[in-house]
């Protein structure tokens, strides 16, 4: 069971951290490299902390460097070592890291090369040996998440940032209280925590639509068959509120409702995805008038929906129900 004062900072960390990310990234798209790095520094300490109070064995403590090590790729590639004579602080730092997360995974494979992994699954091993294999998982799911952002899987850096964060906060379920609802008692195989927030960020995501159409309809914003297809993803707004917009600064957004030339006459139209000119803007002014000239006052705008908003949200359910994919396995 994890140690309930670690426990409790730990989450009041990841909140402060991930509502801090998730309103930057509500507000303006991005989240500054320096917020990640900042809320780095106390995740690692206390997971070290933690680690040492318990005696958790010199591998295991490596295994902490190593996950900051994969985190550190994020921001800095690593030092060149044939210009070692030309380091500086921060590549020495680096380089300390990467030996130290070396020493980790190599020493960790000696150490516990004769595991018994029935044994492992059963949870009848030594704390040690299977808090050194949770940490090689948590290992992979850093490399993972950072693999899947190189190769253009995961777009957004910032998400991917903060799942590594988080796996760095909580690197397997021993670090985790338990849970109040879980959905599965017991469970022989869960993913990593970080794994299992992003799947239920997922789920959140998926919640959007519903209530979407739910806001629009109570506005009485469906008033056609054809409004149907647009209240899933978009709102209506007035085109006199739209020009207070500041542009491209506060929550970024994009019209949806555009004006094209079919069979020699200006039609207006309802697109389902964003055109290469729908971003709201002070080129766009030309192109109000001319719908405010057609008898149009109101427009379809959609939204971008920052996934940190729905990792944000996804840690109540992670804390208090768990693994959804353990009650499927169970």
């Amino acid at each position: 069971m994890a140690d309930p004062l670690f426990s409790t900072l730990r989450i009041s960390l990841l909140v402060l951290c991930m509502s801090a990310a998730a309103r930057s990234d509500f507000r303006t798209l991005s989240v500054k490299d320096a917020h990640w790095i900042r809320w780095a520094i106390p995740a690692s300490i206390v997971l070290l902390f933690e680690m040492a109070s318990s005696d958790a064995g010199f591998e295991n403590v490596c295994m902490a460097f190593a996950l900051v090590a994969i985190f550190s790729f994020c921001f800095k590639s690593p030092p060149d070592p044939r210009k070692l004579g030309e380091w500086d602080i921060q590549e020495a730092t680096l380089s300390a890291l990467y030996l130290l997360g070396a020493l980790g995974l190599i020493g960790g494979a000696i150490a516990y090369s004769q595991t018994d992994f029935v044994d492992l699954v059963l949870g009848d091993e030594s704390p040690n040996t299977t808090l050194w294999w949770s940490m090689i998982g948590a290992f992979l799911t850093a490399v993972a998440f950072y693999c899947s952002w190189r190769l253009g899987l995961i777009p957004g850096g910032a998400d991917v940032k903060a799942l590594i964060l988080v796996t760095l906060f909580f690197p397997s379920w021993a670090f985790v209280p338990d849970q109040i609802y879980p959905l599965a008692e017991d469970p022989l195989f869960r993913m990593p925590p970080s794994m299992v927030m992003f799947v239920w960020a997922a789920a959140v995501f998926l919640i959007a639509p519903p209530v979407i159409f739910a806001h629009n309809a109570t506005r009485g914003n469906i008033t056609s068959v054809s409004d149907l297809k647009m209240a899933w993803h978009a709102t209506k707004q007035k085109i006199s509120e739209i020009r207070q917009l500041s542009e491209m600064d506060d929550n970024p957004s994009w019209i949806l409702t555009e004006i094209i030339e079919k069979n020699g006459e200006n039609t207006v139209v309802n697109r389902i995805l964003p055109s290469s000119k729908s971003t709201i803007g002070t080129e766009r002014e030309a192109d109000l008038e001319l719908l405010e000239e057609m008898g149009v006052d109101s427009v379809w705008i959609t939204r971008k929906h920052p996934f940190l908003v729905y990792l944000f949200l996804a840690i109540l359910p992670m804390l208090l129900l768990g693994d959804p994919l353990a009650y499927l396995i169970r």
